[in-house]
């Protein structure tokens, strides 16, 4: 039976990536629903040049109605809608009421939180939905998965990623980056979740070229929820995060000095807005000069830290690559993956609780995103 995948935001910087990905390597229908009707005509008009048929639907997310009713036409659904943090619940809620799978690229830390540790539990999930399924969170669990997996036992797992301006579109990531560096934020130290201070911790990671060498520091991102309840055992989960040039760190560090990343309240001449939002608008607008002199591809690092055999083992993973590939290819993998591995049971999942990595990683070098990696031993 054929499988119908609906792709929300599809038209879409990241969504685009999804769709196009399932063109090429999937044989299901594919069903792009955004809230632009002009993109998503556009998106069709492309696939179709490349010999490719796909519909579309318009759907406004905040839309419960319409959200719905474009659910109940698939089997699987892909959400690449952001920022999360203000439309991931009601999905979750809707898809969760449907007997459909479910995949997306959530990066918010704090409605994971809600969704993986909150008051509010999600226990009649119908079918298995894989929350933060992209590059970071995504890629990065997989990776974290593989190297626990391999060690008798695993105490460190500390992420990194870098993003760079020139590897980006929309006003969605911009507004993510913008929250992920605001206030106090969710580390896994000593066995159990700390709020701490972002922008903080500073630590060299060398990325693979052409990024190089690059300072990074916390930033608030899902990782550190959900990897230790899918890995037992692990006593630290961290993820550190940085943009390049490295001028922009700096310039985005003063604007949360003074409060500009936050959703507060200004009046400008009598009209109220969110600080952030007037930021989001004012950055993007004005993309082209954040864009020089930087590099459109953006790259993920894993260190996983324990013991074999006796011996202290460091398992590190690397990558680079656009932005949107690296994001959007998991999604479309993961979407896929649930279509044939029927042993998984219904519901809620983080990508290491429920894609395996040695088909993952197949996949993903089919694709020609490489995952790198390296094993350093050290006796005690």
């Amino acid at each position: 039976m054929t499988k119908k995948f609906l792709v929300l935001g599809g038209a879409g910087d990241m969504g685009s990536s999804v769709v196009s990905d399932l063109a090429i390597h999937s044989d299901g229908e594919i069903l792009i629903g955004d809230i632009n009707e002009k993109s998503i005509d556009k998106a069709i008009s492309k696939l179709r040049k490349k010999g490719v048929e796909a519909s579309g639907i318009k759907v406004d997310v905040a839309n419960r109605s319409m959200l719905s009713d474009s659910i109940s036409k698939a089997d699987v659904v892909i959400n690449t809608v952001g920022p999360f943090y203000r439309f991931e619940e009601a999905i979750i809620e809707e898809v969760s009421k449907q007997e459909v799978d479910y995949v997306d690229i959530c990066d918010d830390y704090d409605v994971t939180y809600s969704i993986f540790l909150g008051k509010r539990k999600y226990g009649n999930v119908r079918g298995r939905k894989v929350i933060g399924m992209g590059w970071t969170p995504g890629i990065t669990n997989v990776c974290a998965k593989d190297g626990f997996s391999e060690l008798d036992t695993a105490d460190e797992i500390n992420i990194a990623w870098v993003g760079s301006a020139a590897d980006a579109a929309g006003k969605a990531v911009i507004e993510h980056t913008f929250h992920a560096v605001t206030g106090d934020v969710p580390m896994f130290l000593d066995g159990k979740i700390s709020k701490v201070p972002a922008r903080q911790f500073h630590r060299e990671i060398d990325f693979p070229e052409p990024i190089g060498k690059v300072d990074t520091y916390y930033t608030g991102h899902p990782e550190p929820i959900t990897i230790p309840i899918f890995l037992k055992g692990v006593k630290q989960v961290t993820v550190r995060g940085s943009l390049v040039p490295d001028w922009q760190n700096h310039l985005v560090s003063q604007f949360a000095d003074i409060g500009m990343t936050e959703n507060r309240i200004i009046d400008v001449n009598g009209v109220k807005v969110s600080s952030r939002q007037f930021l989001v608008s004012f950055v993007y607008e004005t993309m082209e000069q954040f864009r020089a002199g930087g590099i459109e591809q953006s790259g993920f690092w894993v260190e996983v830290k324990g013991k074999k055999g006796g011996k202290k083992k460091t398992i590190l993973y690397s990558g680079a690559d656009r932005m949107k590939r690296l994001t959007g290819i998991p999604a479309a993998v993961a979407a896929e993956y649930l279509g044939t591995n029927k042993s998984l049971k219904k519901g809620i999942y983080a990508p290491e609780g429920a894609i395996d990595p040695a088909i993952f990683f197949k996949e993903l070098r089919k694709r020609k995103i490489i995952v790198k990696k390296y094993v350093q031993t050290e006796e005690f």
